[in-house]
């Protein structure tokens, strides 16, 4: 098992391709080799938004996404909470509908459309509501500072409903929150 896991680990390493990268991480978890945290489990929790940072901190976060295809993608990191549920100036909050509106057409939820399938209109909306989020962060000196998020454009081929590669000023992230299925 270990020598498996050492093959996936150097075929990643390799590439640097996602796909190589969602082997390794999911091997781990499945081999009890890294702490893991499986995001809303059971399905229960009420809309949330997080962000983790991608480090190796030897934790694995597994989260469900990509709407009715239902996969299951792992990221290791740390985890930062962000915002509220609706998004408004006034209010720093942001609405998870809004995040989620961009792969659905009506009530139907278009499981196909990710990364590069995104129509342009679509992703262009996905990327204005991402700039939006509100990422606070403490800097040398002290005190809170507001950054604003923005998508990974070198990852974009990456993205699925409720997984989106992101930007931060701690490093390159994923923006995480409640899948519709």
């Amino acid at each position: 098992m270990e020598g498996e896991l050492d093959a996936l680990k150097q075929k990643w390493l390799a590439s640097r391709s996602f796909e190589d990268e969602q082997a390794y991480l999911g091997a781990r978890v499945q081999l009890n080799d890294a702490p893991s945290v499986f995001l809303d489990a059971d399905g229960t929790l009420e809309p949330w938004l997080v962000a983790v940072i991608r480090q190796a901190t030897g934790v694995v976060y597994a989260t469900q996404c990509a709407g009715v295809s239902v996969e299951q993608r792992f990221v290791e990191g740390y985890l930062v909470l962000l915002g509220g549920r609706k998004y408004d100036a006034a209010d720093e909050n942001i609405d998870l509908s809004s995040l989620t509106d961009v792969f659905h057409q009506g009530d139907a939820c278009i499981w196909s459309w990710r990364g590069n399938d995104l129509p342009p209109e679509r992703l262009q909306k996905l990327k204005l509501i991402v700039q939006q989020i509100l990422y606070w962060r403490t800097g040398a000196e002290g005190g809170d500072n507001p950054y604003q998020l923005c998508v990974d454009q070198d990852r974009i081929g990456e993205i699925a409903e409720a997984w989106i590669p992101i930007e931060t000023p701690d490093g390159p992230g994923v923006l995480l929150y409640k899948n519709c299925d």
